[in-house]
């Protein structure tokens, strides 16, 4: 794929950069925006491959790498708060990377090669990669974010951790996979949650009417409180709780809200720079390479070229991140090989094993079977025959396999009738 270059004059911003900065700037070969795993990979990447490299590494948080993945497990005290470290500072230092903590990308400057950060230092560089992910959705007013609760960063999960044994009623906002995160730390803790969803059953995006049935019953089975087709409409703050009024008109009593969401991008930063921007994120093509060359992106931020898919789409998961690290590390190095992967996510919760594959979005044509009994579902996504994505409960032993078929654009079309019984075994599907 080629892109356009476009440049803008949005770089009034170099300003900033005073003559006694130019003199003393830092310069790095490589200079990486984003300290979480898709950065620290490339990073690492990267030093395997060029040894006398210089390497800088912008991390807008005060911790070197934690496992966002495992914040849940912390929350549940299945594991202690010093487990969710993967890396210390002296990683960095060993390695010979520049780790720069509590540091944040102001603005870019592709033309001269310059980053400069919030706190009016500017970093110049021969090649850059923005792994700079992003950030819960602003939600709610000033003075009601006390009782407001994210699953994005350790200080979410600090700040939720301090408050378990006080929360008595809280409300989960929103059908996502970190909203079923919050439903299962609730159960866990004893704690006995209310889910607000304004769709009609959870998951409505890639589980038809039948999946998002066998959710419910599992969620009423945990003891959790359900309601669908609302939202929160206004909230009467109170001295240690509050009133939510939902579009619905029903009155909620509450003393949490823990929010589901979704993520919006950083890349404010990056406006104005001269590098393409997508819906979701930052556009690259399928070797994570920018409209700009020198300049890569990976990670959540990167709306990057599906080879398989044929599209353009962004992932928000923490093992797409860490293999884009790793493919765009070495393609900055040299090897610039195509990024290749069934997207993919997957989470065990409340007893349940949920997957979604490929491309779930586009429900026109489908193919869904099911097993009440034994609590299983699968719908089967299709463009033109083609299997292109897939939707599963307590399937997991068919990840692969699908994962297969939707990478080789496997036609279904012969197998339409059998799909839809769980009888039939998809293994004798060839690949």
């Amino acid at each position: 794929m080629r892109f356009k270059v476009i440049y803008s004059a949005g770089a009034k911003k170099r300003s900033m950069c005073t003559l006694q900065q130019k003199i003393n700037m830092q310069k790095y070969d490589y200079l990486i925006i984003g300290g979480g795993i898709a950065g620290v990979t490339a990073a690492e990447t990267i030093r395997e491959r060029a040894p006398d490299s210089s390497i800088g590494l912008i991390c807008d948080e005060s911790y070197p790498l934690y496992s966002r993945v495992m914040l849940p497990g912390y929350l549940k005290k299945k594991i202690s708060r010093e487990q969710l470290f993967l890396r210390q500072v002296d990683d960095f230092t060993s390695k010979r990377i520049d780790l720069r903590l509590k540091e944040e990308a102001a603005y870019v400057d592709v033309k001269r090669k310059e980053v400069g950060l919030a706190n009016r230092i500017v970093l110049s560089y021969e090649k850059l990669l923005i792994a700079s992910g992003g950030n819960t959705l602003d939600w709610g007013r000033p003075e009601e974010q006390g009782f407001i609760y994210r699953l994005q960063t350790l200080d979410d999960a600090d700040k939720l951790f301090q408050k378990l044994e006080t929360i008595r009623q809280p409300i989960v906002i929103g059908a996502s996979f970190i909203s079923l995160e919050f439903l299962e730390i609730f159960v866990t803790n004893s704690i006995q949650p209310l889910l607000l969803v304004r769709t009609p059953h959870f998951f409505s995006r890639i589980f038809d009417y039948t999946g998002g049935e066998i959710l419910h019953d599992n969620f009423e089975r945990h003891g959790i409180k359900i309601q669908f087709n609302d939202e929160i409409a206004e909230i009467t703050k109170h001295n240690t709780a509050f009133s939510v009024q939902t579009k619905g008109l029903r009155i909620l009593e509450s003393d949490a809200l823990a929010l589901g969401l979704g993520i919006k991008r950083n890349m404010e930063f990056i406006r104005g720079s001269g590098v393409e921007l997508g819906e979701q994120g930052v556009r690259t093509n399928e070797y994570l390479e920018t409209s700009i060359t020198d300049v890569w992106a990976a990670g959540d931020v990167a709306e990057f070229y599906d080879v398989i898919l044929g599209e353009h789409h962004a992932m928000g998961n923490w093992t797409n991140a860490f293999l884009q690290g790793q493919r765009v590390g070495l393609n900055m190095t040299g090897e610039r090989e195509p990024f290749k992967k069934v997207s993919s996510y997957s989470i065990t919760n409340l007893g349940f094993q949920i997957t979604a594959l490929g491309n779930c979005n586009d429900g026109r044509d489908t193919i869904v079977r099911v097993d009440k009994i034994k609590n299983q579902y699968e719908r089967f996504f299709l463009r033109d025959g083609i299997l292109v994505g897939a939707a599963l409960i307590n399937r997991f032993q068919d990840k692969s396999h699908l994962a297969k078929f939707i990478e080789a654009k496997v036609s279904m079309e012969s197998y339409r009738d059998k799909l839809t019984d769980f009888g039939f075994d998809i293994t004798a599907i060839p690949a």
